[in-house]
C-alpha cells in the first residue's frame, strides 16, 4: 500500500516487515544515500517505524526527549553511552531513555525498528 494512503492508526495494525523492507530497500532515497524509514504506526505520542541503514551509514546522535527502543531485525549496530563503545545485532533490543542516544553506526546492511514512546510526565 502506498504510503500517502496506508493508515497509521486503527484498532489493529499488521506488517508483513520482509515486504515492508524489500520496498524500502528498493526506495530511491535508500539507493541514494543508504538511508530510509518507514512510519508504521502513529498514535498519540507512540511511534514505530521501520528503517534501513547500509553498511557504514552513521546516524549520528538522536535527540529524544522520551524513551526509546532500537530493535535489530538484521544486521549490526554500533552506538556510544558516556566513553563506552557497544553493538548490538539482529535479535537484540537497545532501550535508551530521555536524552541521547549518541554516534549510532550501522556496521553492515542492517534493518531496525525504532520505537518512541511519548514524553513521561511522571
Amino acid at each position: 500500500m502506498p504510503s500517502l494512503t496506508r493508515p497509521l492508526t486503527g484498532p489493529h495494525l499488521t506488517f508483513r516487515l520482509n515486504d515492508q523492507l524489500q520496498e524500502l530497500r528498493r526506495d530511491e532515497a535508500y539507493r541514494r544515500s543508504g538511508r530510509t524509514g518507514r512510519t508504521l504506526a502513529k498514535h498519540g505520542p507512540l511511534r514505530i517505524t521501520l528503517t534501513v541503514l547500509g553498511e557504514g551509514v552513521e546516524v549520528g546522535t538522536h535527540h529524544a526527549e522520551a524513551p526509546m527502543t532500537l530493535q535489530v531485525l538484521e544486521g549490526r549496530l554500533r552506538y556510544r553511552v558516556d566513553e563506552g563503545r557497544f553493538e548490538i545485532g539482529e535479535g537484540e533490543v537497545l532501550y535508551f531513555g530521555p536524552g541521547h542516544a549518541r554516534d549510532i553506526k550501522a556496521l553492515e546492511d542492517t534493518a531496525l525498528l525504532l520505537t518512541i514512546a511519548g514524553k513521561d510526565e511522571a
